[in-house]
This record gives structure tokens, sequence and C-alpha cells, in this order.
């Protein structure tokens, strides 16, 4: 019994020296002949015209659910390709278009994930294509039952599914989450950025969309591509915006916690807004964070790394966030003779995922250096998180030194695979059942608190 404890040890050794070597997705670089790109979804799965992607964020209910926005035509309006299981051979796929995203989604430019709603921009002057300047983000519901159902044929009462629309940014060109149905948009008809707040959005397919209100942030000058999109993004701590800018081919960092309120501001349209129209002044930023980069219009932030697709030099860029965004190095995007690389997306399996416009297709890139375990947000807390006994045989208990509120527990095996998932409303302490598990190395992930808690074990 002594020996086999002993191995046990030696092993967990082992494998902790390899998930710490493991923690970022460098392997990508360091390791790169074992990058395979994999095709998640084509024109055969109704690609048209992808431009940018995101996974589902409850990953207990919906792992690896992979969705794809199609930016459409000033015709059509744009459409999502919804994959489940991404990662997976036996991945599956469902296709939604909205009943009115000739209006609500027309020339999509970029989406992105709240905590269940999301939200896209449209690059687009005038939503109802009438001359005016009247083009704005739309929320819109992840529920499936919703999405594209309600409104779908459009009626006067239902006007499609979507859950609120602010008519303040034509051209918008990237959208990113910051909390509740908070999204920053980047304007590309002012020259500038706002934050958008939907406050108490209507019913699907409603009309009111004054419980909203929008703010203005002129210390930053931006000048928007013709037809490429500029992708935000806002990191785990909630404090900085990172975006690309394709024609100062440069990616720049804002604070968001910073600006003081200088008043109201003149509307681009009339249209009535209750929390305001007004402009923020004092914003702390750095113009010019990367520089010298071709023409960079996707971009991602994975634990302490910095992800940017260059459409131009058709590469993948990764930067070290905690070293004075050192660039990693590179990914070269060989698997097309003309790569048009748009959005991109690390996965909750530590993969990377990307769109390719041109080539209708979204690839995933698969490492088996990679693994899961290189999920590590930003955070700034003292929490720890204790799992016992490890190694473990049938049972295994998870330990907090703060109580786990509303908390998502997922278990993965060492290739990423989802394979137990619990939840739980309030609790310092749970008991997961693993009898049922082969032996092996495993990794928990716990969302609770608004922050991500991870642990390995040892099943034996």
């Amino acid at each position: 019994m002594k020996k086999l404890i002993t191995c046990c040890i030696v092993l967990i050794g082992f494998y902790s020296q390899i998930a710490f070597g493991q923690q970022s997705i460098d392997a990508y670089i360091t390791d790169s002949t074992k990058n395979n790109f994999i095709v998640v979804a084509s024109s055969t799965n109704s690609l048209v015209s992808p431009i940018d992607l995101d996974f589902y964020p409850d990953q207990s209910k919906r792992p690896n659910e992979l969705w794809i926005l199609n930016q459409g035509t000033n015709s059509t309006g744009g459409s999502t390709q919804i994959v489940s299981k991404a990662n997976q051979s036996t991945r599956t796929y469902k296709y939604v278009k909205d009943g009115n995203a000739w209006h609500f989604m027309a020339m999509a430019s970029a989406m992105a994930f709240g905590d269940s709603n999301w939200a896209t921009s449209q690059d687009i002057v005038d939503a109802n294509r009438q001359g005016g300047t009247y083009t704005g983000p739309t929320l819109w519901p992840g529920n499936l039952s919703v999405y594209g159902i309600v409104g779908n044929p459009s009626t006067p009462t239902e006007n499609g599914s979507h859950l609120s629309m602010i008519h303040q940014t034509p051209y918008g060109k990237g959208i990113a989450f910051e909390r509740n149905n908070v999204y920053w948009v980047l304007d590309g008809y002012e020259g500038n950025i706002k934050r958008y707040d939907f406050g108490n959005p209507h019913e699907p397919g409603g009309a009111d969309h004054s419980g909203g209100g929008v703010q203005v942030y002129p210390d930053f000058k931006f000048t928007k591509h013709a037809t490429l999109p500029s992708h935000i993004v806002i990191d785990g701590n909630r404090k900085y915006l990172y975006g690309c800018d394709p024609v100062g081919k440069r990616i720049f960092r804002i604070d968001i916690t910073t600006g003081t309120n200088n008043g109201n501001r003149t509307k681009i349209n009339g249209e009535n807004l209750s929390l305001g129209y007004v402009t923020y002044t004092g914003l702390t930023k750095v113009d010019s964070l990367i520089t010298g980069l071709n023409t960079p219009v996707g971009i991602d932030v994975y634990g302490n790394r910095l992800i940017i697709t260059d459409n131009g030099s058709d590469e993948i860029i990764i930067y070290d966030i905690t070293n004075n965004y050192k660039e990693i190095g590179r990914i070269k995007l060989n698997y097309a003779t003309n790569p048009d690389p748009m959005g991109v997306k690390v996965g909750p399996d530590g993969k990377i995922y990307f769109v390719d416009k041109t080539n209708r297709r979204a690839y995933m890139i698969d490492n088996s250096s990679v693994l899961p375990t290189g999920i590590t947000p930003i955070l700034e807390t003292n929490n720890t998180l204790h799992l016992f006994p490890n190694p473990a045989n049938s049972q295994i208990s998870i330990q907090a030194n703060a109580e786990m509120k509303n908390a998502q527990i997922v278990v993965l095996n060492s290739i990423g695979e989802i394979v137990l998932n619990q939840s739980t409303e309030n609790a310092n302490s749970l008991t997961l059942d693993i009898s049922a598990l082969n032996n092996g190395i495993y990794f928990i992930q716990v969302q609770a608190n608004n922050k991500l808690y991870k642990q390995k074990f040892l099943k034996q």
C-alpha cells in the first residue's frame, strides 16, 4: 500500500508538471508540428459569410456549444449556425435566422455572449435602408426556444425575436460584453467607442427600446475599415477592453473603469433613452498597445494571453499580457491558398477556433500538447479550491474558503471532454460521485461568484 501511495504521488507530481507547463496555449507555437486544422462547419452547414463566433456561456448545460455569426448581405441580414459538441466528431448543427434579421442583424459584424443573452453589432449606416442613420447593437436571447422562433415570420406585435435594439451606432465594427445587459461597441460612424446599457429589455419581438442608455467616449479615436470588422473583447477582471484597428494597424487598450460623466450629448437620432445619452471624458487608454501588424481584425483574451487574427498576414498571433505584451509567436494559417481569417475564440477545451469568411468555414486548431488547464482567467482573488481525497476512488469532495453561489461544476477528461457536470445554489462544499469514471487524470472547473476555480485530480 505504501508503494502504491508513493507511486500515485510521483504520478500526480509528473502530471502537475505537465499541467503547469500547459497552463497557457503556447504549445500552438512551441509545438506547432502538432497543429491540426479541423473544419468545424462549412458552406454545407449554411456558412455563407462567417465573421465572428462565441461559445454559449453555461458549459454545464450546453457543453462546447459554438455559435457562428454569418454577416449576411445588405438585402438579407445575418444569421447563425449553432454547433453542438463543437470539439467532437459527433457534432451537430442548427441553423437559425431571426424573423426580421434584415433589420436587427443587418450586415452583422460581431457577436458577444453575456450571461445568457448575447448581442451583435451591425456594420451598416441605416438598418431601414431609407437614407438615415438608424442602426445600433441588438440584444438577443440565448434561449433556443425563443431566438429565431418568436416572430418568425415577423408580425406587427412580434417583430422577430430580439430583446432590444438601440440605434446610436451606424457602422458598428465590434462588440464586447461587460456585465448584465451592458456591452461596449466600436463606433465607425463617429469614430469613437460607446458603452450600451440595454437596461430592462422588452419582451421578445417587442417595440419599446426606451429602457436603455448610452455613454459616449470621444477621447478615443478610431477610423473604420470599409469592409473588415474591428473586434473587441473585455478581460476577466472587467477592467481592460482590448480592440483591433485594421486601418491603424494596431491593438489598443482601454481601462473601462475610468471616465467621468460630462453631461448630455446630442443623439445621432431622436429615439427616447430613459438611461440617457451622455458624454464621458478622461478615459485612460493606450492607443497603440501593439503595433507593427498588418490588418488585425479578430481578438480574444485567454488567461494571461492575448490572441489576434491578422487578416493581412494570414496569421494568429499570441501575446503575453503579463510580460509587457511580448509576442509569444505566430500560427501561420496555411490550410488554404487564400485564407480570410476573421473572428477568433479560445474554447472551454483550450482549442483555438476561428472563422474564414471567403472560404466559408469555421476551424478548430487541435494540438495534443494543449490541455484545458489553459483556462486561467486573470482574477484578483485569494479564494482557493481544495479537493479531497486525491487520488480518489468513488467520491471526491470540493471545499472552498468562500460560499459558492450558483456554482456550475464541470469535470473534464485529459482531452477536454466534459464527463460530469453538476450545479449547486449556495454551499461551501459538495461531493461528486466519480465511481463511473475511468481511471486517469481529470480536471474540475467551478464557475461561481463571477470567478473560475480549477483543480486536477487522479481517479484510481
